[in-house]
């Protein structure tokens, strides 16, 4: 396995890591410290990985690309832990690659789940915006970003009080994540593995759909 990418960090897995990190092109090492910040996330090290990608978003200087990339990551790991945080990262991956280039394309889903969350009318109607905007862009390909974007539909809907267009987004997300990666190199490409207190609470609001829409 390549360095950057082991789940280890022990001191000897740390002096390892920043020696390697040291000899490395200088151009290749934002990449490194946020595959290795990805690896310890996936890992369950939360804060040595959040230190590592917020390390890789400043070691990307004006390469806004790599910037944003990190600093996604780093959102998606606050997401539920430091939402207010979440948040600003967000946004300042809209504000600097507004192309979403080199990244999940999914700031603005994220954001705007994270808007749905505050329920207050002036949030909403940005999560609104914000996931008209994704729509606008084409910006889902795979299954597991239409999953959550149906998802983003689904409690924008239900926080709306509009039931039946929950109801549908909820159906439709759950079809959605039974569908299979395009690719059998890239299963991460769909919805692997569908969490319990999701898939209940899709299943309950899918009750209401309307059998005439497809």
């Amino acid at each position: 396995m390549d360095w950057y990418r082991t789940p280890g960090w022990t001191l000897v897995d740390q002096e390892h890591f920043e020696r390697k990190l040291r000899r490395a092109h200088k151009e290749s090492r934002t990449q490194y410290l946020r595959i290795k910040g990805l690896a310890l996330e996936r890992a369950g090290v939360t804060d040595a990985a959040r230190s590592l990608l917020l390390r890789a978003a400043v070691e990307a200087g004006k390469n806004h690309f790599e910037e944003s990339a990190a600093l996604e990551n780093l959102a998606d790991s606050l997401f539920d832990d430091e939402p207010a945080e979440s948040e600003r990262l967000l946004r300042r991956v809209i504000e600097i690659n507004p192309t979403m280039n080199g990244t999940s394309d999914m700031a603005d889903v994220h954001l705007a789940q994270l808007l749905i969350r505050q329920g207050t009318p002036e949030a909403l109607g940005e999560a609104r915006e914000l996931l008209d905007s994704w729509d606008a862009r084409d910006a889902g390909v795979f299954p597991a970003q239409l999953f959550q974007a149906a998802v983003a539909r689904a409690r924008w809907n239900e926080a709306a009080s509009r039931p039946a267009a929950a109801a549908n987004w909820a159906a439709r997300a759950l079809e959605i994540a039974g569908v299979e990666s395009p690719f059998e190199s890239a299963p991460g490409l769909a919805v692997r593995e569908l969490d319990d207190g999701l898939a209940a609470w899709l299943t309950e609001l899918a009750k209401g759909r309307d059998p005439h829409r497809s």
